[in-house]
C-alpha cells in the first residue's frame, strides 16, 4: 500500500486494534445486510396501515435498493477523497435518520423518504466498511483472512438478527425498521474508537459528471431488470429503462476514458482478477437469488412450508457459508489461486442447483440438505477470493470506489437472477398448465376458474368456494406444471453459472499476478 494512503502510525494503530476494528466494520455492514429480510416482511404491514396504492407499494418496496445503486460509487469516491471512515460514519448517521423517518412515517410519502435516506446510508456504510478492511489489515495475508472473517461474521450476524427482526416485524413493522439503525449506532460508537481513517491525498478532483452518469445508468438498468419478472422482457417498462441505462453507461464509459483522473477507471477491470471478481460476483448472486427466492417458493407452494419453516430450511446453506468462509479465506492467504477457487466454487453452486432441480411432489426436505451445503461452500469459495481482490487490487486512490463497486455488481446479479428465473418459471408454467387442463378435459369456463383456484390455494391452502373435483384436477395439474417449470428453470440457471465459471477459468492467468494494484488509468 502506498505511504500516501496510510502512514506508519496508522498501520501500528490498525494492528493493535484489528479485532475490535473488524467487529466494528462487520457491525457497520449489518444495517444493509439485515434490511432485505426485514423490509420484505414489514413493508406489507406498512402498506396496509398507510393505505398505499399498488404503485405506492411497488415504490416503497424498491426505492431503497435503487438508492443504494445510485449512491454506491459516489460514496466510495467521496471516501477516497474525504476519508473512508468519515463517509462510512456519515452513512451510519444517515441510516439512523432513515430508519427513524421510516418507523415514524404517517403516510406513504414520508415512508418513501425514509427508505431513500436508508438506501443512501446503506451505500456509504456497507461499501466503505468493506473498503476499510485494507486499512485494518494492510498485510496481504492478513487482509485475506480479514475479508473471510468479515464475510463469516456478517453471515452469522444476519442469521441471529434476522430472527429478531422477523419477530419484531410480526409485533410492529415500525419497531422492525429500527433494528438495523440500532445496530448501526452500536457500530458507529465502536468505529469511532477502533477504526483508523484511510484516504489518499492524491485522489484528485471529484468526478461529478461521471458519477452522475453511472448512477442514472445503474438505477435504470436495475429498475428495468427488476420489472422483467412481472411485466415481461418485451414490456416498455423493461425496454425503456434498459435503453436509458445502457445509454448512460456507454456515456459513462466514454467520459471516464477521456478523463485524466476518473472516479472509476473502467480500465482497471482490464486486470484479469478484477474482471473475474465482477463476473463471479454477478454469477454467485444469480445463484443466491435462485436459492433465496425460487427454492423458497417451491417449499411454500408445493410442500406448504410456513415462512418460518422456509427460514429454518435455509439454515444448512447459511451454516455452510459461515464455516466455509474461514476455510476459503485461509486458502486465499496460503496462495491458492483464484483460477482454482472461483471456477470450483461456481461449478459447485451450479451442481447444487442442478441437484435441487429434480424435486418431486413429495420429495423429503432431507434431499435438499446436502445440495444446500454444497451451494454454501461454493458461494464462499467464490466470494472469498473475489472479495479479496476488490479490496487488495485497487490503487490507493481508488480503494473506496472499486471496493464499493462490488456491491453494485452483486445487486445486478441478484436482480438478474430473480428476473431470469421468475420469467422462466412463470413463462413456462402458464402454457404447461393450460395444456394439462385441456388434456384432462377441462372446459374453457373451468380453465378460467383455475386462476382463482390456484390463488386461493396458494394464499389459504384450500379452495372451498369451488367444485371439489375441479379443485383436485387443477391443483394436481398446477403442481406438475410448476415442478416442470421449476426443474427447467434451475437447470438453465445452473448452466448459466457453470458457463460463467468456465469463462472465469479462461480469463484468469495460469500464474498469480502477485496482488499488484490494478492500473488507475
Amino acid at each position: 500500500m502506498s505511504p500516501a494512503t496510510e502512514d506508519a502510525g496508522t498501520r501500528r494503530d490498525a494492528s493493535r486494534s484489528s479485532l475490535p476494528a473488524l467487529l466494528a466494520l462487520v457491525g457497520a455492514s449489518m444495517p444493509m445486510s439485515l434490511d432485505p429480510s426485514i423490509h420484505n416482511i414489514a413493508v406489507v404491514a406498512a402498506g396496509n396501515e398507510l393505505h398505499m396504492t399498488g404503485a405506492g407499494r411497488a415504490l416503497a418496496a424498491s426505492i431503497g435498493t435503487l438508492c443504494i445503486a445510485a449512491a454506491i460509487l459516489t460514496t466510495g469516491s467521496l471516501g477516497d477523497r474525504l476519508g473512508r471512515r468519515k463517509i462510512m460514519l456519515f452513512g451510519l448517521v444517515v441510516t439512523l435518520a432513515g430508519g427513524i423517518v421510516t418507523a415514524l412515517a404517517p403516510n406513504a410519502a414520508i415512508f418513501s423518504l425514509g427508505r431513500v435516506l436508508s438506501g443512501v446510508g446503506f451505500a456509504a456504510s456497507f461499501g466503505l466498511s468493506f473498503a476499510l478492511l485494507r486499512a485494518i489489515a494492510p498485510d496481504p495475508d492478513a487482509l485475506a483472512k480479514a475479508v473471510a472473517r468479515w464475510l463469516a461474521l456478517q453471515t452469522l450476524g444476519v442469521v441471529v438478527l434476522c430472527l429478531l427482526g422477523g419477530y419484531l416485524a410480526g409485533v410492529s413493522w415500525r419497531a422492525a425498521y429500527l433494528l438495523g439503525p440500532a445496530v448501526g449506532v452500536a457500530a458507529l460508537l465502536l468505529c469511532l474508537r477502533s477504526v483508523p481513517e484511510a484516504r489518499d491525498p492524491a485522489a484528485g478532483r471529484f468526478d461529478g459528471i461521471g458519477l452522475a452518469l453511472v448512477a442514472v445508468g445503474l438505477v435504470a438498468v436495475l429498475y428495468g431488470v427488476s420489472n422483467a419478472a412481472s411485466a415481461g422482457w418485451g414490456s416498455v417498462r423493461v425496454l425503456a429503462p434498459l435503453a436509458l441505462g445502457t445509454a448512460m453507461l456507454v456515456g459513462f464509459s466514454w467520459w471516464e476514458a477521456r478523463t485524466a483522473r476518473p472516479a472509476f477507471p473502467i480500465r482497471s477491470f482490464g486486470d484479469p482478477e478484477l474482471m473475474v471478481g465482477a463476473l463471479a460476483g454477478i454469477a454467485f448472486n444469480i445463484g443466491n437469488a435462485v436459492v433465496a427466492i425460487q427454492l423458497s417458493l417451491l417449499w411454500q407452494y408445493v410442500y406448504r412450508f410456513t415462512p418460518f419453516e422456509v427460514s429454518l430450511g435455509q439454515l444448512p446453506f447459511i451454516a455452510a457459508c459461515i464455516v466455509a468462509a474461514s476455510w476459503a479465506g485461509s486458502l486465499v492467504a496460503r496462495g491458492v489461486s483464484m483460477r482454482l477457487l472461483v471456477p470450483v466454487g461456481l461449478i459447485a453452486m451450479a451442481a447444487s442447483l442442478a441437484a435441487m432441480a429434480f424435486a418431486g411432489p413429495s420429495t423429503s426436505y432431507l434431499v435438499f440438505v446436502v445440495p444446500l451445503m454444497v451451494a454454501g461452500v461454493g458461494l464462499m469459495l467464490t466470494q472469498a477470493p473475489t472479495a479479496n481482490v476488490f479490496v487488495a487490487k485497487p490503487p490507493p486512490a481508488l480503494v473506496g470506489a472499486i471496493g464499493s463497486s462490488r456491491t453494485a455488481f452483486g445487486q445486478f446479479g441478484f436482480a438478474l437472477g430473480l428476473a431470469l428465473s421468475s420469467s422462466l418459471v412463470y413463462g413456462l408454467f402458464s402454457p404447461d398448465l393450460r395444456q394439462r387442463l385441456e388434456q384432462a378435459g377441462a372446459t374453457p369456463a373451468e380453465q378460467a376458474q383455475s386462476v382463482g383456484i390456484i390463488q386461493s390455494y396458494v394464499q389459504t391452502g384450500t379452495a372451498t368456494a369451488y367444485d371439489a373435483k375441479l379443485v383436485q384436477e387443477v391443483i394436481a395439474s398446477a403442481t406438475t406444471a410448476y415442478l416442470d417449470s421449476y426443474r427447467l428453470t434451475l437447470l438453465v440457471m445452473a448452466a448459466l453459472i457453470a458457463v460463467i465459471g468456465v469463462v472465469c477459468f479462461w480469463i484468469l492467468p495460469r500464474h498469480r499476478s502477485g496482488g499488484a494494484p490494478a492500473a488507475a488509468g
